[in-house]
């Protein structure tokens, strides 16, 4: 089963990101579009009559990231909501996204116009890569939630041993990482 991006967890990716940058020197001004959102969750599983223009993960990861970047349903923080929206996609699908340290660079360039969707979809390729444990994350996730579907009170108690298996820290040390090297050039800067 294939788990998307629905505009409420956009919101959510949002609001970690706000808190997350909350104390830094680049803060991320609040609002957002509750349309703009729907857009951009709903535009990966776009489908015309029996065409279907995003077949796979990869490409509907890559409209995913593309989207939230140039569609911009944040007031701020589209670039970093993007990257982190586009991590949890592959994630939960099976794939394990492996950020550069650069990848934040990749989504300005994204920004302006630098890569079309040919180039993310290669770039979003070279730095993933579909694991068994990532396989089997997906085949948890899914589980969980056809079971939270028809059995809400069973769900609650799987919940406990699942929900971990939904998250990992890893993008939010990219982001951490990113925060703590700004704030160390700036004290050098400031010597």
């Amino acid at each position: 089963m294939e788990i998307s991006v629905d505009a409420s967890t956009l919101a959510f990716f949002y609001q970690i990101l706000v808190d997350l940058y909350r104390t830094t020197d680049d803060p991320i001004t609040l609002g957002y579009s509750k349309g703009m959102l729907e857009v951009c969750a709903e535009r990966p599983l776009t489908g015309i009559y029996q065409f279907i223009p995003f077949p796979h993960l990869y490409h509907k990861a890559t409209v995913l990231m593309e989207t939230i970047i140039r569609f911009h349903p944040f007031a701020d923080g589209n670039k970093r909501v993007s990257l982190l929206a586009t991590y949890f996609f592959l994630y939960w699908n099976g794939y394990d996204l492996f950020l550069p340290e650069d990848a934040d660079k990749f989504t300005v360039e994204i920004a302006k116009g630098t890569h079309d969707l040919n180039s993310i979809l290669s770039w979003l390729w070279q730095h993933s890569t579909m694991t068994f444990y990532g396989v089997l994350r997906n085949k948890l996730c899914s589980t969980y939630l056809r079971i939270g579907e028809r059995f809400s009170p069973i769900a609650e108690i799987i919940s406990i041993f699942v929900i971990p298996v939904f998250f990992t820290t890893y993008p939010l040390n990219f982001f951490s990482y990113h925060i703590a090297k700004k704030r160390r050039s700036h004290s050098k800067d400031s010597v």
